[in-house]
C-alpha cells in the first residue's frame, strides 16, 4: 500500500513542499527513511512506532520504507513526524486522496501520540498558502502563532488520535472557546515600553541627533566618557520608531519563527526588535551560520535596532563581517546543498570610549598616552566607521540638568514627529521597494534631494575642506533630506545642510 502526504521544511526562513512516500508491503519486518534524511528525521522510526501503538492503532509488521521527495534537499528538525504517521495509518483515514493531496500535516509526536510545537510554523504556513495548499494540520500550541496567516485553513491538533478524528469527521475545531487564542488586547499591551526619552535628562544635542536618526534610519555611533548616558539612550531608540505594519510584522516574526524564539503567548514579534550582544560574541552568533545556517544578531534585528555597546572591544575581525550586511541589507550564507539569504535591514547604534580609560577629553583627567588613545581608536576600521552616518559626542551632564523638574518630552511626542517623515518618505518612494532616506541609490539622491544655490556653495565648501569621500557626501545629502523632511520642507537649504554636517563633526574629531 502506498500513501502519499504533503509535509514541509525549512531552508533559514523559507519553506519547501515536501512528500512523504509511505509504501508498507509484505517481506521482513523493517523501517526505513529515505530521501537525504538528517540524523533527527531518521529518529522519527521510533517516536512514530511507538505513537502509533500507545494510540491504540496496530503497527504495521511488513516492510516499510518512506521516501522523502525532493531526494536531493536535506531534511532537518522534528517537522515530518505526523506525516509518516499519516501515512501508515492511511487505511484508518475515509478521506480521499484528493482531500489528503490539499492537505499538509507538520508536528512532532511525543511517544504517547501527543503532537508537540515545532519552530518555523509562520514560513511553513506561508510557503503551504504559496504551494496551494487549503488546509494544514499542526500542533495545538502553534495555533496562536499561525492566526495570523488568513487563506489557509489552519486544523490544530493535540494528538495523533485527535488528528485521524478530525480526518473522518468525528471532531470538530472550535478554536474561538480556547482562551490562549490570539486577542488583540494582549498584542497591543506588548506594544508598550518600559523605557521612554522623558527619563533622558539634558543631551539635548543628542536627542536631536537619535530623532534624525530614527526618522531616516541612519546609522549612528555614540563617543563618550563613561556614564555620560549613551547606552541609555540607545535602548530608549527603538521607542520611537514608527510601528511595524503587519506586512513587517510578518516579514520580522518569519525569523524569529524560525529561531524559535516567538513568545508563545503573543504568538508574534509587534514590536521592532532590539539586539545587544556582547562583545566578546564569535563571528557565527553575529552573523550567522553553523551547520543548520541558523540567522545570527544582525538579521534578529531586522526592521529594528542593532546596538554593539563598547564597539571598540569587539574583535576587529568580527566587526569587518558587519561591511556587507549594513551596506546591502541582506546576508547570503552559502553551504555545500544550498544558499540562504536572510535580510538585515537595521538601525545600527553604537557606542564606545573616546579611549582606553573613557575620559579623553572630559571633565575628568585623562591618564592615557597618545599611542594608547590610537590604537585604541583605530580597532574601527576605515570602511566600518564609513557605515556609519551620524557620529556624536555624549558629554557628562551638568548638575543643573540632572536637576531640571519641568516637563521634558516623552517618546511618544518625539515618535509623533518621526512618523510623519516617515509618511512623506513612503509617500517619495511608493512605487519603489526603498521606504527611508538612507536606503536611497545615486539615482534617487539626483533625484529626490535637490539643493538650492545656498546649499550648493555650502556643500561644496564642505566637500572640499574636509575631503569626503564619495559615500561620506551621499550619506550628509541623505541625512539633510531626512531633516528637510522633519522640518515638512520640499528642498534642502544651507540650515539642513549645516545641521546634517555638525552630526558627523565628532568623526573629524576623534578618528581623523
Amino acid at each position: 500500500m502506498l500513501s502519499i502526504i504533503n509535509s514541509s521544511n525549512l531552508i533559514g526562513i523559507e519553506s519547501f513542499l515536501i512528500t512523504v512516500e509511505v509504501d508498507v508491503t509484505n517481506g521482513i519486518p523493517c523501517f526505513n527513511i529515505v530521501g537525504l534524511a538528517s540524523t533527527e528525521v531518521k529518529e522519527a522510526r521510533e517516536r512514530v512506532k511507538s505513537a502509533i501503538i500507545n494510540s491504540g492503532y496496530k503497527f504495521p509488521n511488513s516492510r516499510i520504507v518512506v521516501n522523502l521527495s525532493p531526494a536531493d534537499m536535506k531534511k532537518e528538525g522534528s517537522f515530518l513526524d505526523l506525516s509518516i504517521s499519516i501515512g501508515l495509518l492511511r487505511q484508518y483515514i475515509n478521506k480521499k486522496d484528493e482531500y489528503l493531496n490539499e492537505s499538509m500535516f507538520v508536528g512532532e509526536l511525543s511517544l504517547d501520540g501527543s503532537i508537540r510545537k515545532v519552530r518555523g510554523i509562520l514560513p511553513i504556513l506561508i510557503g503551504a498558502k504559496e504551494q496551494g495548499i487549503k488546509r494544514i494540520f499542526l500542533p495545538f500550541d502553534n495555533l496562536v502563532e499561525s492566526s495570523f496567516i488568513d487563506g489557509i485553513d489552519i486544523l490544530p491538533v493535540k494528538s495523533l488520535n485527535e488528528c485521524i478524528m478530525l480526518l473522518n469527521d468525528k471532531l470538530i475545531v472550535d478554536k474561538t472557546k480556547d482562551s490562549s487564542l490570539y486577542k488583540v488586547e494582549e498584542i497591543e499591551e506588548n506594544k508598550i515600553y518600559d523605557e521612554d526619552f522623558s527619563d533622558v535628562k539634558g543631551n539635548y544635542f543628542i536627542k536631536r541627533s537619535v530623532e534624525v536618526a530614527a526618522a531616516g534610519n541612519h546609522n549612528i555611533l555614540m563617543i563618550g566618557p563613561p556614564g555620560s548616558g549613551k547606552t541609555m539612550i540607545a535602548k530608549r531608540i527603538r521607542t520611537i520608531l514608527p510601528d511595524m505594519d503587519k506586512k513587517e510584522m510578518i516579514e520580522v516574526s518569519k525569523i524569529y519563527s524560525a529561531s524559535g524564539l516567538i513568545d508563545k503567548n503573543i504568538g508574534i514579534i509587534n514590536k521592532r526588535p532590539f539586539r545587544s550582544p556582547h562583545h566578546t560574541t564569535t563571528k557565527q552568533s553575529l552573523i550567522g551560520g553553523g551547520f543548520d545556517a541558523k540567522p545570527g544578531e544582525v538579521v534578529l534585528a531586522h526592521r529594528g535596532v542593532l546596538f554593539l555597546d563598547e564597539i571598540a572591544e569587539f574583535d576587529r575581525k568580527i566587526l569587518e563581517t558587519l561591511r556587507q550586511p549594513i551596506e546591502d541589507k541582506y546576508i547570503n550564507i552559502s553551504r555545500i546543498k544550498y544558499n540562504v539569504q536572510y535580510p538585515c535591514n537595521v538601525l545600527l547604534v553604537a557606542s564606545m570610549n573616546p579611549c582606553p580609560c573613557g575620559y579623553y577629553m572630559s571633565n575628568i583627567e585623562c591618564k592615557c598616552r597618545t599611542y594608547e588613545i590610537n590604537r585604541y581608536i583605530n580597532k574601527i576600521s576605515g570602511p566600518l566607521l564609513d557605515r556609519f552616518d551620524i557620529f556624536v559626542e555624549v558629554n557628562q551632564v551638568s548638575y543643573d540638568d540632572l536637576n531640571y523638574n519641568k516637563k521634558i518630552e516623552k517618546s511618544s511626542d518625539i515618535k509623533k514627529r518621526i512618523e510623519k517623515a516617515r509618511d512623506i518618505q513612503l509617500n517619495r518612494f511608493k512605487n519603489t521597494k526603498i521606504k527611508t532616506n538612507n536606503e536611497m541609490g545615486s539615482s534617487d539622491i539626483f533625484k529626490y534631494c535637490s539643493l538650492d544655490n545656498e546649499a550648493l556653495v555650502t556643500t561644496k565648501l564642505i566637500f572640499n575642506k574636509y575631503k569626503l569621500s564619495n559615500r561620506s557626501y551621499t550619506k550628509l545629502l541623505k541625512m539633510a533630506r531626512t531633516i528637510a523632511d522633519l522640518e515638512e520642507c520640499e528642498n534642502i537649504d544651507k540650515n539642513h545642510i549645516m545641521e546634517a554636517f555638525s552630526f558627523r563633526k565628532a568623526f573629524y574629531t576623534h578618528f581623523k
